[in-house]
């Protein structure tokens, strides 16, 4: 089959000197890539003249970019990236020896990837103040974190399915994908457990050859009959046990969220219902700062009647979500010592005497962090502490 060439003019060189030119053609090429165009326009990419490091990073940006979007291409993109590391050529034009297209690569799949228990503060910032700005009503508001979380959650997925296609392809060392291995193993939320399936299903087939991957097998097992979580997960790790009592057969990872899904609207109600109960957890990080400071000026002061004002002039700590307000005003008082957190009990029941927060919402959030498994193992001591908190209530 004819394939039209999306480059169709003939550039000279002296056409791409320029930034701007080099980075609009290396989209062209990355945009349009392929399995029948692979080899043609790898060559395209390591034909450009890259002469410094911000231009490297920028083209780099570009295919991992692409790379993450394209969930169904992304062992293309990987085995362009394994092209470009091999290729003695690709990076001749940079003056410093030691930065590579390789390390610049693996720079933005670690970054990514150690962001897995994380959310950018950058981009909850910007999140919070829109969602102030725009005076949001309730519905919005958590249509808009369930949407936040949709993103990150496909984001991280595709990175690492990405970094596995990496590997696959020679382009990264071993000793990356095992780390990777070993830090998930150590994890118990739904995401982690994800990543954890997708990267074993695509790397197991190689890495068992020379490694025992028993105890990541047996921490997914331990998950699926010990935590609760959806059908589709549940699936993935059955998968996975297959693969690895059957030597491995190599099979390509089922989609956690397929193309179909480019939205959070679009997801089936099941998928939905995950997103929104991780929403909580991003509010209750949204207002940590502001928790602490309506806390502590009640520790301070001891005048509830200043804090609920505060409370009042601030809605948006408890108007869009009393009970992540809850839980962040609980998380606060996690960290300090068993005084503050008796003040932090004292405070949520002056609140619902004041009839700013409900009685359901106060049990709701409580529940909320002793079921929280990330919380759990933070503070392994979780029901004494909580005890602290909760034995001030008199409501």
């Amino acid at each position: 089959m004819q394939v039209d060439n999306p480059i169709k003019k003939k550039i000279t060189m002296e056409q791409i000197n320029n930034s701007v030119e080099i980075l609009n053609i290396a989209k062209s090429v990355v945009h349009h890539l392929n399995n029948i165009n692979l080899a043609n326009m790898t060559r395209k990419i390591i034909a450009l003249p890259i002469n410094n490091i911000n231009l490297l990073e920028e083209i780099t940006d570009i295919i991992y970019d692409r790379a993450l979007q394209r969930q169904n291409y992304t062992h293309i993109y990987a085995d362009m990236c394994a092209s470009l590391i091999n290729d003695s050529t690709f990076n001749k034009f940079i003056t410093n020896t030691k930065i590579s297209f390789q390390k610049v690569l693996l720079k933005k799949c670690s970054d990514v990837f150690y962001t897995l228990t994380k959310y950018n503060p950058q981009e909850l910032k910007k999140l919070k103040q829109k969602m102030q700005n725009k005076n949001m009503e309730q519905k919005m508001f958590i249509d808009a974190l369930n949407s936040y979380q949709f993103k990150f959650n496909k984001k991280v997925i595709s990175n690492c399915r990405f970094i596995s296609e990496l590997y696959r392809k020679g382009a990264i060392p071993e000793k990356i994908i095992l780390s990777c291995i070993t830090d998930l193993s150590y994890e118990n939320e739904e995401l982690q457990l994800h990543c954890l399936c997708i990267i074993l299903q695509l790397t197991g087939p190689i890495l068992s050859k020379a490694y025992d991957l028993n105890e990541p097998v047996n921490t997914l097992l331990f998950a699926k009959d010990n935590y609760e979580m959806s059908s589709t997960l549940k699936f993935l790790i059955l998968k996975v046990q297959k693969m690895h009592s059957e030597d491995w057969i190599i099979e390509e990872p089922v989609k956690y969220i397929g193309n179909n899904y480019m939205k959070f609207s679009d997801l089936p109600k099941e998928m939905k219902n995950m997103y929104t109960l991780k929403s909580y957890n991003i509010m209750a990080l949204l207002i940590f700062n502001e928790c602490y400071d309506v806390l502590f000026n009640f520790v301070n002061n001891k005048k509830i009647d200043e804090v609920i004002n505060l409370l009042k002039m601030n809605k948006f700590l408890i108007r869009y979500d009393p009970i992540s307000f809850i839980v962040s005003m609980i998380l606060v008082a996690l960290e300090e010592n068993q005084n503050i957190r008796n003040y932090a009990g004292k405070l949520l029941d002056n609140i619902v005497k004041k009839k700013l927060l409900s009685k359901y919402s106060i049990q709701s959030g409580v529940d909320k962090v002793l079921n929280d498994l990330g919380i759990k193992e933070e503070y392994p001591n979780l029901s004494n502490l909580l005890l602290d908190i909760t034995s001030q209530f008199k409501f």
